[in-house]
């Protein structure tokens, strides 16, 4: 199929971003695509009205909030014009080769993920990502100097903030994941066209540079922490066979309890009648940072739960496109067993879980065990990884700032229930996919 840069629908989200549309638009609209369209979330700076008088061709699809990532681009889609999508996020500016190059790996390919480098084109900022089993994904390559790395073609997901995929296969396997908000929907969506048969290649000539942001208030590392715990769960969940993910959501949500208490400082032995607790506090206060991290783990879980009918509704709809065996996609997950936790401890226990579950035909435990030598004391590298978690999540930009509240769905979550223990989990799952259809 021929592919022409007049039939490429551009789509960037915006919110508060009025500053970085001044680099984006004009670096855009210079490639000449079909259209370009901007949806804004509910900006307060005046983007909108900058929008009307600078960039009058620019298409303008206006929400009355923020709506995350994944909402407003699967209304653009639904709205473009274009047989080709291609999404870049607002703090971008585009090579003059990025449609084009991208438009010749959607030759062989249904996505196509653009390399993404810093604003001065030295550096990688998204070269490819990692997989981790439990859902948590990394860029590769990130702050490493362009002339030092290597070339990828298939890579399990591309980086929502730069890529280009065919229009009818988005909206066939359903688009970004509504419900994720931010965070991990384009892992999400690379995963699923793997599994539905299709292909995902990293094409490095089609470059984009990003600007990037500054640090996080806290607030708002503690949402970002939040949605990256529950939609790495949630990513599992709907990806995994049944077979697989007998065994592993039941580690994941065990582990995720394990790391709560870990961050929480609490001792475990000033529960037990028969030690005597260890003052480790003495020498390292508990501090509210500690709080949330650890709640960020058990809220994350419990949405997960609240939100469990809907989720493996459209989990049957994820597994009913699966053209694709897992063993063929983990491959693609180039470090599945990259420790989440320093802790040597914690590894070693978390490795006799996974061989206990007999995941070690999947997995290479025996390698992953000898991880934990390098790491002693479990709180030196906490503060650390939190922040190198939030600076390798770069491209979801400022999106997941403003996070509505949950939906409540405590009543649909008992009528599931009723239907689990009365008609058995595959009749349950039907009614509840049937239920979401319809909206109920």
């Amino acid at each position: 199929m021929s592919r022409s840069v007049s039939d490429v629908s551009v789509v960037t989200v915006n919110w508060n971003g009025r500053s970085h549309l001044e680099a984006l638009l004009p670096s855009v609209l210079a490639l000449r695509p079909s259209e370009v369209i901007v949806v804004d979330n509910g900006s307060r700076d005046g983007s909108v009205e900058f929008l009307r008088t600078r960039f009058p061709e620019v298409r303008l699809l206006v929400n009355d909030r923020n709506r995350g990532f994944a909402e407003p681009n699967n209304l653009a889609a639904q709205e473009a014009q274009g047989s080709t999508l291609a999404f870049i996020n607002n703090d971008m500016r585009c090579h003059p080769d990025w449609l084009e190059a991208g438009l010749e790996g959607l030759e062989n390919a249904a996505c196509v993920a653009s390399r993404i480098l810093n604003w001065e084109g030295d550096r990688i900022d998204y070269n490819g990502g990692s997989l981790q089993y439990l859902g948590y994904a990394l860029q590769m390559d990130m702050g490493v100097l362009l002339d030092r790395v290597t070339r990828r073609e298939k890579v399990l997901f591309p980086c929502g903030g730069a890529m280009l995929i065919d229009r009818d296969v988005f909206l066939k396997v359903g688009g970004f994941d509504p419900d994720f908000f931010a965070i991990f929907e384009d892992v999400d969506l690379g995963w699923r066209l793997w599994l539905a048969g299709y292909e995902v290649h990293l094409r490095p000539d089609s470059l984009v540079y990003h600007r990037g942001h500054g640090t996080f208030r806290s607030h708002a590392e503690a949402k970002m922490r939040y949605l990256m715990h529950r939609n790495a769960l949630m990513t599992i969940i709907k990806n995994y066979s049944d077979v697989n993910l007998r065994a592993i959501l039941p580690l994941a949500v065990i582990l995720a309890v394990r790391r709560a208490v870990r961050l929480s400082g609490v001792e475990r032995e000033s529960f037990y009648l028969w030690a005597e607790a260890e003052r480790r506090r003495a020498s390292a206060p508990f501090e509210a940072s500690d709080l949330q991290d650890c709640l960020s783990h058990l809220v994350s879980v419990d949405d997960v739960l609240a939100r469990l009918p809907d989720l493996l509704a459209r989990r049957m709809e994820v597994q009913g496109m699966r053209r694709r065996n897992d063993e063929e996609i983990l491959a693609l997950f180039q470090d599945p067993l990259r420790p989440i936790v320093e802790d040597g401890d914690f590894i070693r226990r978390e490795t006799e879980l996974i061989e206990m579950l007999g995941l070690d035909l999947l997995f290479d435990t025996r390698s992953y065990r000898s991880k934990g030598d390098r790491f002693s004391d479990p709180a030196a590298g906490r503060l650390r990884k939190v922040e190198e978690e939030l600076r390798r999540l770069q491209w979801i930009g400022g999106h997941a700032l403003g996070h509505p509240p949950a939906p409540d769905r405590r009543t649909r979550f008992r009528r599931f229930a009723d239907v689990w223990r009365a008609h058995g989990p595959a009749e349950a799952c039907r009614r509840a996919w049937e239920a979401l259809r319809r909206g109920v």
